[in-house]
């Protein structure tokens, strides 16, 4: 079975290549992995880069049009498609972009005059049901309405794909983490080796965030939550962004500058000995007019390592955080506050969260079981004519 897989976020050694590296191993599956030669990733161009010891037949090929201003990525296109398509003959097409990006758009068509045997999987993240300007929703439908399978991050994510006319088959496919990376630590051991163990004592109750420091994950309710806790209750916050000054401003009016400590973005290398550092990991994410947190993949590293996590009901946090945590309403610093002083005067019900969520990565996310479903949907879109159904919801993300 030949698989084209065409994605930007395989340009990336660890968020996708190490779904394709268990994908080319498996025996039925030839996998050759289409990615970008240039690509804007939070507004700074990205080099192509490879993970250690790679076998997977990665493709870097020449983009148009990889960053238009407003339009942002969403117009890019490969101009070669149509040659690797006619030499490759692909008996399946991964589209790992949105369904209402020119790529997408300009792949179906190619399929439909040169492979129309081939099969279309369209993947999508997005979550909120929204009509988008022009050309976007043209794309998105034409796309859809061509498309044998959808695979959604989200229950949410399925369900808009309906809306826009897709009446086929589908599966929610969550994102995955490195749980030979993300491990379980010792945490005063971590906190002696990050060199916070001077500030955050073995008594001292460790809130930790790790992400892009933006207004829309909640941070101000996290700041004026940890506040309103004892003393011993201690903030880390891992990242850079447009909302570190503001941050930095209610922190020191708060008057806990001795209870935060920021420290700007790490290698992901680094980033397991962090985490292990904290007794909570903290995703407060509002929802926006546009925007509302479509995963949150933080979340499943705190779990790989054993760490329980508050998250708010934005998006699909309440079904990754499942039982190996607490979820509380939205902008609500009080509610997050309340939470996290249960698990500080509750540290036992905090580990049993963190060893259940550490369960479910490995039964759930781990990029070996993210690669086995994908490998089995390959499959099942290879076996039958053109695939007819209900999307179908078939992760533990929907129980």
């Amino acid at each position: 079975m030949k698989v084209l897989l065409i994605s930007h976020t395989c340009q990336s050694p660890a968020e996708g290549q190490p779904k394709a590296e268990l994908l080319h191993a498996m025996p039925d599956i030839q996998l050759r992995v289409l990615i970008p030669n240039r690509w804007k990733h939070y507004g700074k161009w990205r080099e192509v880069k490879f993970i250690d010891n790679a076998r997977a037949h990665y493709q870097v090929g020449a983009v148009r049009w990889p960053w238009v201003g407003p339009a942002q990525f969403y117009l890019h296109y490969y101009p070669q498609l149509s040659a690797m398509l006619r030499d490759f003959r692909p008996d399946i097409i991964d589209l790992w972009e949105e369904p209402w990006g020119l790529v997408s758009a300009h792949t179906v068509w190619l399929r439909d005059r040169i492979l129309p045997g081939t099969k279309i999987i369209s993947e999508t993240e997005q979550n909120i049901n929204r009509i988008l300007p022009p050309p976007f929703e043209q794309f998105r439908r034409y796309t859809l309405r061509h498309a044998d399978f959808v695979i959604g991050r989200s229950r949410e994510a399925l369900e808009i794909t309906r809306s826009k006319g897709f009446k086929g088959p589908g599966e929610v496919v969550p994102n995955a983490v490195d749980a030979k990376l993300f491990v379980p630590m010792d945490r005063m051991t971590s906190r002696r080796e990050t060199g916070l163990a001077d500030w955050c004592g073995a008594n001292d109750f460790l809130v930790g965030y790790a992400g892009r420091l933006v207004e829309e994950k909640g941070l101000g309710d996290l700041v004026a939550a940890v506040a309103a806790c004892g003393a011993e209750v201690k903030l880390l916050l891992i990242g850079d962004g447009p909302f570190k000054p503001a941050l930095e401003l209610q922190i020191g009016q708060l008057g806990i500058a001795d209870r935060v400590r920021m420290i700007a973005g790490v290698p992901l290398g680094k980033l397991p000995v962090l985490m292990n550092a904290m007794n909570v990991f903290a995703l407060p994410s509002r929802t926006t007019a546009t925007w509302k947190e479509q995963f949150g993949r933080v979340i499943i590293e705190a779990h790989a390592c054993a760490v329980p996590v508050i998250g708010s009901q934005s998006g699909a946090i309440p079904d990754v955080v499942g039982d190996a945590g607490m979820v509380v309403p939205e902008s609500n610093a009080v509610a997050l506050a309340e939470a996290l002083g249960k698990l500080n005067a509750d540290r036992a019900m905090a580990m049993d969260m963190g060893r259940r969520g550490f369960d479910r990565v490995h039964r759930e996310f781990s990029w070996e079981r993210v690669a086995e479903q994908m490998a089995r949907i390959y499959r099942r879109c290879q076996t039958g004519p053109k695939l007819e159904g209900n999307v179908e919801a078939s992760c533990g993300l929907t129980e």
